[in-house]
């Protein structure tokens, strides 16, 4: 069966206060009867302890007994023990918020256990929210005619439309070449240097950080489009309206964000020792929203080249089938790691919901357009700002406002840490 690109379960009108006597009352039932195995698959697979939730004077514990998820009262032994407001599991029960996002945010209190753990338990309560896998031994990456798959492979225009949309689908990203002219990327990066001097730290539109000599760089810049009539024209052109209609395939995708405050331009400079620049493996959904708005695509324009000396992206190929934790995909991975290096005009394409990165460079800095193309609203969606990330705009769907609360507090958290040298 093709793999679809919506993976959207749940809509902004159905959210509700819901507390824990409510939630193992009414959700819970239905939720481990269908994805209770999985949960205690993905538990033995990981040696996760068991999860205890405090709430007030009161306490939880969800654990294994082998062959599903099962809840205790209080807490127990060995586990990972969060402590949260009605308000914070509310968001949390209805994958409003993740671990991760409040643990970014400083905002999660917890005892016991490690922060790995605390990874492997956002994908396991995601699992039993959505019935995404944590592990699942049979997946494997086939083309339209059931051959294996070229993870490497580079599309250009001639290659069949079909075969660039399944790729995609089957293993969460994309290398292209040759829809863009490589010489228009002259323009694009003189256009990122005549913007610069119009960006000041505090500014609210910009990121910056501090490098090994001590000097501090502007490394993302916001409402760059304004700035720059070469990606304007790229973005507005025939050749990308080409390429959107391939991404989309079989999906409906909303029409390509030219307003607004993407798509940005980043700077990746050598030595950066303190702000938000190269990111580790992360994905754009695991602050939470995951089952409202995706699946996006987040597009890479690559001003200059990429590699092992500049760095480049690395994406784990088919993350968005298997919810394999962030802090698994670090350390220890359990699917193919590909990196992507580019030449300048490629693009790259990734899901939001696949694990991805930027390495660092060593030798010569990098630039980079990221923009997005999203799924198209639903009647009922809530309109809002989408989903980004540290590496990129995601764009995307509708807003939420816990978590768009949540994202305020963490820019805010990571651009202090950048002022610091």
């Amino acid at each position: 069966m093709p793999i679809r690109l919506d993976r959207r379960t749940r809509r902004d009108a159905d959210l509700r206060h819901v507390d824990m006597e409510s939630f193992l009352a009414r959700d819970f039932p239905g939720l481990v009867s269908r994805h209770g195995p999985l949960v205690a698959r993905g538990i033995a697979s990981l040696q996760a302890p068991p999860l205890s939730i405090e709430i007030g004077d009161s306490s939880w514990s969800f654990s294994s007994d082998g062959a599903t998820l099962v809840v205790s009262r209080g807490t127990v032994s060995g586990a990972l023990v969060v402590t949260f407001d009605e308000t914070e599991f509310s968001d949390w029960a209805q994958n409003q918020r993740s671990f991760n996002a409040m643990l970014t945010a400083r905002e999660l209190r917890h005892r016991g256990g490690s922060i790995a753990d605390i990874s492997v338990w956002d994908s396991l309560w995601l699992t039993l929210l959505e019935g995404w896998p944590v592990v699942d031994d049979t997946i494997d990456f086939i083309d339209r005619h059931r051959a294996p798959l070229d993870l490497g492979r580079v599309f250009t225009p001639a290659d069949d439309p079909a075969d660039v949309a399944h790729f995609l689908r089957e293993a969460g990203y994309l290398h292209l070449r040759g829809w863009l002219d490589p010489a228009d990327m002259n323009e694009v990066s003189s256009d990122i240097d005549r913007a610069l001097p119009d960006y000041r730290e505090g500014d609210g539109r910009s990121w910056w950080a501090t490098l090994a000599d001590g000097s501090r760089r502007c490394v993302r810049l916001q409402e760059f489009l304004a700035r720059s009539p070469a990606t304007s024209a790229i973005l507005r052109g025939e050749r990308w309206e080409q390429l959107r209609g391939v991404l989309a395939g079989d999906d409906l995708l909303g029409p390509p964000p030219v307003n607004g405050r993407g798509p940005e331009a980043l700077i990746k400079p050598i030595g950066v020792t303190v702000g938000a620049s190269d990111v580790s493996f992360h994905r754009d959904c695991h602050f939470g929203r995951h089952a409202y708005n995706c699946s996006n695509m987040v597009t890479g324009i690559a001003v200059t080249g990429s590699g092992e000396a500049n760095g480049q992206l690395r994406v784990i190929a088919g993350s968005h089938r298997v919810l394999m934790p962030v802090e698994i995909a670090k350390s220890r991975p359990y699917l193919p790691v590909v990196a992507v290096p580019t030449e300048p005009g490629d693009v790259t394409v990734h899901l939001t919901c696949t694990l991805h990165e930027s390495t660092p460079p060593l030798v010569e800095e990098r630039r980079v357009i990221y923009t997005g193309l999203s799924l198209a609203p639903r009647a009922d969606d809530a309109a809002g700002a989408g989903d980004g990330d540290g590496d990129g705009d995601g764009g995307g769907g509708g807003g939420g406002q816990a978590l768009a609360a949540l994202r305020e507090r963490i820019s805010r958290i990571l651009l202090d840490e950048t002022s610091r040298t």
